[in-house]
């Protein structure tokens, strides 16, 4: 009986989405064709003001987003294995609700809205081992139907052959509708394969997203350019973001020298390195026009922005945050991170470095500080526009088990996850930003956007090939910078690492 209905299911999909490719574009390589899109995207973006992106947040209440799915019965659970991690903030609050989660509400909403439509109980498993359990899953039958890990964990484990190809199921799955992650997708396929995937239910993708806060007051008080007008006018660039920097950090604690407790221009984690380097328009890898990988990480502008960014971590006016870490703990703070932001929030800070996720934590601070969100600087003002990278190494994306002996349903309940999510846990993860920042003004809101709709990803970053994602921020945070010589060093093991992985989509196309 369940085959019979997996079979009208498929039927009835197919035949809808038959129809709506006959007025659409054709293409069988979506690994290449996505790219070819994607790349078309950003060139329409580009033509036009950045600040005039489109608002998700506006969504009809009258749309039933779900209205290409039918009704069905299938009369089981759906179960998602996600991420706990019970270290910190970044687990799983995107497949059930959670008590202390902000969007939970939201979560709650969306799941009803699925479960009524195709008869199903949604469900979760947390792991705090989830490499282990999916290789488990790979040899016996799984309690899963659906697993929702780390992007950096998931991508090395493609090649161990655990997951399903997600384009066998193009016929439930809708990738080219605008719940789905398009940029992870261009960057996350490859050979006409697609393991790993996300879309708008992914709450972790948006938090990661790398970005930064300014101090209103301090702006006022020293009488410096607004940001939003800098960036407004393409004038945001590295070399602003340093030279504000140095006009504000000043001695104030009544101790000798600059430490987290005076009052400081730029605090910036080392990570962020990363972001200076993606936000100058320069990559760890990019696809070339065939959709195979090639190595980027060093052109002629690229040492350039390397140069500039040692410059960045070196000032003395600058603070990085893993520097004063034991300090900042000895001093009553969780971590370094959160006596940065307390800086900037009892306005002791311009600029400090953060992941969206840090906005809501910034709510203790609303009636003493006046407090705005900036997108990462561009290299100079000749660049065509600002890049917002996100950092995966928290990072959720869905994978279905080759053990699931039903992918259909398990594909066909990621579609609808995915299309119920937008106007539910991604308009709302929107409004809470905007909200508990309480900025309601035009300039955060497009801000805001501008930060969502210039988001990259790295397929470098991803497979991690010789540790490729640390290494700009390991050139940049010693005494010197090493980026030439240790790019000469580590050329051939990046490359070889790399290949292994292109060698294994080939073979498996």
């Amino acid at each position: 009986m369940r085959t019979l209905k997996i079979i009208s299911l498929i039927l009835s999909l197919c035949l809808l989405l038959g129809i709506l490719a006959a007025c659409g574009n054709e293409g069988d390589d979506k690994s290449t064709g996505q790219q070819s899109n994607a790349e078309s995207k950003g060139e329409e973006s580009n033509n036009q003001n950045q600040s005039e992106v489109s608002d998700f947040s506006e969504v009809s209440e009258d749309t039933d987003p779900l209205s290409h799915i039918p009704y069905q019965n299938l009369d089981r659970d759906i179960t998602f294995l996600v991420e706990n991690y019970n270290g910190g903030g970044y687990g799983s609050q995107e497949i059930m609700p959670k008590e202390d989660s902000p969007v939970s509400v939201y979560v709650a909403e969306r799941n009803d809205m699925v479960e009524e439509r195709l008869g199903v109980k949604i469900k979760e498993i947390r792991t705090d081992n989830m490499i282990n359990d999916l290789r488990t899953a790979a040899a016996a039958s799984t309690p899963f139907d659906i697993a929702m890990p780390y992007m950096t964990s998931a991508g090395p484990l493609i090649q161990e052959n655990l997951f399903y190809d997600l384009y066998e199921f193009s016929d439930i799955i809708n990738f080219d509708a605008p719940y789905w992650d398009q940029n992870a997708e261009e960057s996350l396929s490859m050979g006409n394969k697609l393991y790993l995937a996300t879309g708008d239910f992914s709450v972790l993708t948006m938090d990661v997203t790398h970005c930064m806060l300014f101090n209103k007051k301090i702006v006022d008080d020293n009488g410096l350019e607004n940001p939003y007008d800098l960036v407004k006018d393409n004038k945001w660039t590295l070399d602003k973001m340093l030279s504000m920097a140095k006009a504000v950090t000043a001695d104030t604690d009544g101790q000798p020298g600059i430490t987290f407790k005076d009052t400081v221009g730029l605090f910036i984690n080392q990570n962020y390195a990363n972001s200076l380097f993606i936000g100058s328009g320069e990559s760890f890898v990019k696809k070339n026009a065939e959709g195979v990988p090639e190595l980027t990480l060093r052109t002629v502008k690229s040492v350039d922005v390397v140069d500039k960014i040692f410059d960045i971590f070196s000032d003395a006016n600058v603070l990085v945050d893993e520097r004063f870490n034991t300090d900042a703990i000895n001093a009553g703070y969780t971590n370094c991170y959160w006596a940065a932001r307390d800086a900037l929030g009892t306005n002791r800070a311009l600029f400090v470095t953060i992941s969206l996720s840090d906005i809501h934590n910034m709510a203790q601070y609303a009636d003493t500080c006046d407090f705005g969100l900036l997108i990462t600087p561009m290299y100079s003002d000749t660049q065509d526009r600002y890049y917002s990278y996100i950092s995966i190494i928290f990072a959720t994306g869905c994978v279905i088990p080759v053990s699931n002996e039903e992918p259909e349903i398990a594909a066909l309940a990621l579609e609808a996850i995915a299309a119920a999510s937008t106007s539910t846990v991604k308009t709302n993860y929107y409004e809470r930003i905007i909200k508990l920042q309480k900025m309601q003004d035009e300039e955060s809101e497009k801000m805001l956007d501008l930060i969502f709709n210039t988001r990259v990803y790295d397929i470098g970053a991803l497979y991690n090939w010789n540790s490729i994602r640390d290494f700009v921020s390991t050139c940049v945070t010693g005494t010197t910078n090493t980026f030439t010589q240790s790019y000469d060093s580590q050329k051939d093991a990046f490359i070889n690492a790399m290949q292994e992985t292109i060698d294994y989509f080939s073979q498996n196309n």
